[in-house]
């Protein structure tokens, strides 16, 4: 792995575990060994490195977390797995969720990255839902639809940061983005057709069950 690579991935690690206002471009830089000027040599300051990791996870929403629809997988699989794609994604980057307002704040370049991969989410998450009304498993009015959006994608966004504020123990494992996803069933269930209604208490069930086998791990 070339170094460039090397500080992005420690410092993703870093800022994951220390939050990201804790760790400086010194801490990164002993932390695998390397100069701060080797440092510097790839990245002109904390700010550069940050926005070279949304760029990788802006990537990794866009491409890697496509919502996958096809005549073989039901609307409700596609939206459950795309909406766990995005949470494992998150995970992966929570970082950016526990400081959001402050770094677009300090960083306009990047909240102009932000605001443009977050429109494209929002036009997916829209399709998936009119999809899901197409094959009759779902109902809402067209006035509605921006609406839903907007709450499946708070829980989508913000359901890590929710949690860590609830709890005296603020670790995050899979655990967590189980109950996220059970959230999404939850909101879903009053637009669900009736006849329908036997499917999603399916997909909760098999969510409720991964969350309890990987809390008992805990």
């Amino acid at each position: 792995m070339k170094t460039r690579d090397k500080i992005i991935q420690a410092s993703i690690e870093l800022f994951n575990e220390q939050g990201e206002r804790n760790v400086t471009t010194n801490h990164i830089a002993a932390h695998l060994a390397i100069s701060p000027g080797n440092l510097y040599y790839h990245f002109r300051n904390k700010e550069d490195i940050i926005l070279s990791i949304y760029e990788e996870y802006a990537r990794s929403l866009l491409l890697e977390t496509l919502p996958k629809v096809s005549s073989d997988l039901k609307p409700l699989d596609s939206l459950v797995l795309y909406m766990d794609s995005v949470f494992q994604t998150t995970m992966k980057f929570r970082f950016f969720y526990s400081n959001l307002p402050v770094l677009l704040d300090k960083s306009p370049i990047l909240r102009e990255k932000y605001v443009e991969v977050q429109q494209s989410i929002s036009e997916r998450v829209s399709q998936l839902l009119i999809s899901l009304r197409a094959a009759d498993f779902i109902d809402f009015e067209d006035d509605d639809l921006a609406d839903i959006v907007s709450i499946l994608r708070l829980i989508n966004t913000f359901w890590v940061s929710f949690y860590q504020t609830q709890t005296i123990v603020n670790e995050v494992n899979d655990s967590v983005f189980y109950q996220g996803v059970l959230k999404i069933l939850v909101i879903l269930r009053p637009y669900t057709k009736e006849h329908a209604i036997s499917e999603l208490n399916q997909a909760r069930d098999v969510y409720q069950q991964r969350y309890q086998e990987e809390a008992e791990t805990v």
